[in-house]
């Protein structure tokens, strides 16, 4: 996907792929505190890759492919809240990427 970014091309399910991650933290944020505030840097930053890959894209297709895309992401993190609980527990404990990586394995094979 990183190479595709980079020739300034991607593929819809890549596009689709990349936009839930990059609107994961405010999915992220909805699903703690019952709203998400802010995240005006990603929508910033989506209308940013929007223009590189320069997409054909309406005002209102981008507001729809940004809601979509938010609601994926808080579908998952949703349906994986173990492992989410896990990767915030091991971020704030101030332990090591890999380390959060294998609380997060951990939590997703265990199912808790």
């Amino acid at each position: 996907m990183s190479n595709e970014l980079v020739e300034g091309r991607l593929s819809g399910s890549a596009f689709d792929r990349y936009c839930m991650v990059l609107f994961a933290g405010i999915a992220a944020e909805a699903l703690v505190y019952g709203e998400a505030e802010g995240g005006e840097n990603d929508e910033n930053m989506f209308r940013s890759i929007c223009v590189l890959l320069q997409l054909p894209l309406s005002v209102a297709q981008m507001s729809n492919q940004a809601r979509w895309s938010v609601l994926q992401s808080f579908n998952l993190l949703k349906w994986h809240r173990h492992a989410h609980r896990a990767a915030v527990t091991a971020l704030e404990s101030g332990v090591s990427l890999s380390i959060v990586m294998k609380r997060i394995e951990e939590a997703m094979s265990s199912g808790r």
